[in-house]
């Protein structure tokens, strides 16, 4: 059982850890190369969230079914799950769709990589800083209710 906590509590930190980098990584852009290029690098690491996250909800839910932790119908595991749904359906349904568009809007104006983007692109480039900085802040609560389960 002690094997099953480490193999969590560490997809856990290599999973949310790196999305918590994403916010500072999407910086303010100067070139639309810049930007370009901060986004790519986000994409890049977003495999860690995928992967380990996916691990620690399943690794999080063995623990829960092998262990005495009481009824399923707890505030911290329905709290956790419930947040972990909501990350994943503000990622998909959201901060995805508008990363992609970004990108493709990039691509497909063939606007010169050292101008400064427009205001078009720098609104599409916030609105995708601020969907990361939402799914961390979702993330940390995530945390507190793993942290605050009862013994």
């Amino acid at each position: 059982m002690m094997g099953l906590v480490v193999v969590h509590v560490l997809t856990a930190i290599l999973g949310l850890g790196p999305a918590y980098a994403f916010p500072f990584l999407l910086r303010k852009a100067l070139t639309v190369e810049e930007m370009k290029r901060n986004l790519m690098q986000v994409a890049y690491l977003e495999i860690f969230p995928k992967i380990f996250g996916t691990l620690a909800v399943l690794s999080g839910l063995l623990l829960f079914f092998l262990g005495s932790y009481g009824p399923f119908a707890q505030v911290w595991i329905i709290g956790s799950l419930a947040v972990y749904v909501g990350i994943e359906i503000l990622v998909i349904g959201f901060l995805n769709p508008s990363a992609a568009k970004l990108l493709k809007f990039i691509d497909e104006t063939g606007e010169k990589t050292r101008e400064e983007p427009g205001v078009h692109l720098n609104g599409l480039y916030s609105r995708v800083r601020s969907l990361h900085l939402w799914a961390g802040i979702l993330g940390l609560l995530l945390f507190v209710f793993m942290i605050a389960k009862p013994d």
